[in-house]
């Protein structure tokens, strides 16, 4: 600092306010750095847990509405990409004169891969005509039957975002896999 004039009046020069600027700046903007870093590592484990979160809803949901099948009403595509089952009117599931399951009245459920970019998994109901998606983000989806346990379905889900930075998280798709038991005869 230097003392300007005769009267001992102080101040600091415009060459000192300019360094401290420069200083203030540099360190302002490593702070941004590190709080832009803190919010995409924040974005990155959000979008992960909601991405587990809806695949593990949605194979829950298929696990249960394919035990209510049976063996021999369960159709599986030829790709492995799409499911067609029958599952018991919910209005009359047994039939009161034999106390066996009512397949008169049966829905036929499908699932398969479709929706918006052919990344989401859709239940259709073809008795009512009624279709609803049960996960996005859904990279691929695979159903598998084996000859030696006919009641018991495989279901493979993968699963991957992309962030708006183009970033996709996971970096590898998330792969989630149930098996369903089928219940009836």
């Amino acid at each position: 600092m230097k003392i300007l004039g005769k009267k001992g009046a102080k101040g600091f020069t415009v060459s000192e306010l300019m360094i401290v600027v420069g200083l203030s700046s540099v360190v302002f903007m490593g702070v941004l750095a590190i709080l832009r870093v803190g919010t995409e590592q924040s974005q990155l484990s959000q979008t992960k847990m909601l991405l587990q979160d809806t695949a593990r809803e949605a194979l829950y949901k298929m696990v249960q509405e394919i035990r209510q099948s049976a063996p021999s009403r369960i159709t599986i595509a030829g790709n492995s990409a799409s499911i067609q089952f029958a599952v018991p009117d919910p209005a009359s599931l047994v039939s009161t004169t034999s106390y066996t399951v009512n397949w008169t009245g049966a829905h036929q459920i499908q699932y398969a891969l479709g929706g918006a970019g052919n990344r989401q998994i859709l239940r259709t109901d073809l008795a009512t005509n009624r279709t609803s998606v049960l996960a996005n983000d859904v990279t691929a989806l695979q159903f598998t039957g084996d000859a030696a346990q006919p009641n018991v379905v495989t279901i493979t889900i993968s699963a991957q975002r992309n962030l708006t930075s183009g970033r996709p998280v996971p970096s590898a798709p998330l792969q989630l896999t149930a098996q369903a038991e089928v219940r009836n005869p």
